[in-house]
């Protein structure tokens, strides 16, 4: 091996442990935070209006994942290319490019969201009430600009700026919902403080995002023409496309589980199965977050054509994420009931065995979070679309009967499904698409996976 390549690969293997360490150190607050807070709401509300809170949160959660183009994907896997010293147009073009699928995106959502929120009170009956907070909330939507700002945070190797942002925001909600839980404050304030607090997530997140462009930052960027971007960077709009409908089809399955139970099941089963599901949450962002640090990386090892760093990071990133995925199921199994029980009382005992197979589900699909960022930076978006589509139509086949029949547990079991087909598919096509890559090495001997 060149000293090149072992220089490349001791670069980046320094910085992705640095990142991670930010990422997870971040993330790990930023969940004990938010489960505090999500603890403190659900001691204010019983389980039938912590339900219905529930279902107006997933709703907003669910428009804004199946109609975001999640444009950091795109904008990372052409950044990654671009040396910005060189060509800097290129760069603010990309990002404006990212920016507008965002904008495009947001009011989307938002205009879903308040049509179903509407069609529901006329078509199934939902209260005024209810209706006028689920309004109130999807008004976040409009404000969502993440995709450029994490495109940038990453690109410029700012993991601790976000995992500041993140904590910050995460602490000011917790204050705030603290101080409603004193007061004995109703559904409508929470609701209005989680509106306000995701609407100041997001705007905090792109005002960092732009001290970060090189200047004169944002004014540059609303100059930027998008004029030519598919000729300045072949395939990105097919990318983009590929990547959006995968993710769709990904959040159709993971965003909507909760309102599916509420509607087959009723609010209380659906308050129990958010609450098991926010706290696995915290196994599922350990995997959302490494993934976030490897994509880069595994771009511009594709880029270099270097197969044999590629193969392993990936098995490294891998074995890792499994690990701590079995290491907290096995945590639940001892301490799950008593943990529960504190953080939420007696109400909620019954989700319980919820998260311990939620936990589990959520195990295997975290394991392929490398696995997905290798297909991404490898360019074959098209074998993660044909997985995606195969998990998704198992989780609805499965979903539909074992609701009514068993309630919240159907979802967790479909779940379990879903996660199985999506690691044997991944694995699959991950294998394929590097063996059919070109290397710059590709005489080293294969790393199998």
């Amino acid at each position: 091996m060149n000293l090149s390549s072992v220089s490349l690969r001791d670069v980046l293997a320094h910085r992705r442990v640095r990142a991670v360490f930010h990422l997870l150190t971040g993330t790990a607050a930023t969940l004990a935070l938010t489960l505090l807070s999500i603890a403190l709401v659900a001691r204010l509300l019983t389980p039938a209006p912590y339900g219905v809170f529930a279902m107006i949160l997933t709703l907003g959660q669910a428009c804004e994942r199946l109609l975001s183009f999640q444009s950091w994907q795109p904008l990372i896997r052409s950044g990654a290319t671009i040396d910005l010293q060189r060509d800097e147009a290129s760069y603010f073009a990309l990002l404006k490019f990212g920016w507008l699928l965002d904008i495009g995106g947001s009011v989307a959502a938002w205009a879903i969201a308040s049509a179903l929120t509407i069609a529901g009170h006329f078509l199934f009956g939902i209260s005024l009430e209810h209706v006028g907070y689920t309004l109130l909330f999807v008004t976040s939507l409009l404000f969502n600009f993440n995709g450029v700002s994490t495109a940038i945070f990453r690109l410029a190797g700012q993991y601790r700026a976000v995992a500041h942002i993140q904590v910050v925001n995460a602490l000011i909600r917790l204050l705030c919902v603290a101080g409603a839980y004193l007061a004995g404050a109703g559904m409508v304030h929470i609701i209005i403080i989680w509106t306000i607090t995701q609407i100041l997530g997001s705007l905090l997140n792109f005002a960092w995002a732009m001290r970060l462009l090189p200047k004169p930052g944002f004014r540059q960027l609303l100059k930027a023409s998008t004029k030519g971007i598919n000729s300045r960077f072949p395939d990105i709009w097919r990318f983009a496309l590929g990547s959006n409908i995968s993710l769709t089809l990904w959040s159709s399955a993971q965003a909507v589980d909760t309102l599916i139970v509420g509607w087959l099941a009723d609010p209380a089963s659906a308050g129990l199965f958010h609450i098991a599901k926010r706290i696995s949450r915290v196994v599922m962002q350990v995997g959302a977050q490494v993934q976030a640090v490897v994509y880069p990386d595994l771009s511009r090892l594709v880029a270099a054509g270097k197969r044999h760093a590629f193969v392993r990071v990936l098995l490294q990133t891998e074995m890792l994420l499994a690990a701590f995925g079995v290491c907290c199921f096995i945590g639940m199994l001892l301490v799950g009931g008593p943990l529960m029980r504190i953080a939420v009382g007696p109400h909620f005992a019954g989700a319980v065995p919820l998260l311990t197979v939620q936990i589990l589900a959520v195990t295997l699909t975290m394991s392929g979070s490398a696995s997905r960022a290798g297909l991404l930076a490898l360019g074959d978006q098209r074998a993660l679309l044909k997985t995606t589509m195969a998990c998704t139509l198992a989780f609805y086949c499965a979903v539909f009967p074992l609701v009514p029949l068993i309630g919240a547990m159907g979802a967790n079991i479909a779940h379990l499904l879903f996660g199985v087909i999506w690691l044997g598919g991944l694995a699959f096509y991950l294998r394929r698409a590097i063996s059919a890559a070109r290397w710059a090495d590709a005489s080293e001997k294969s790393v199998e996976r």
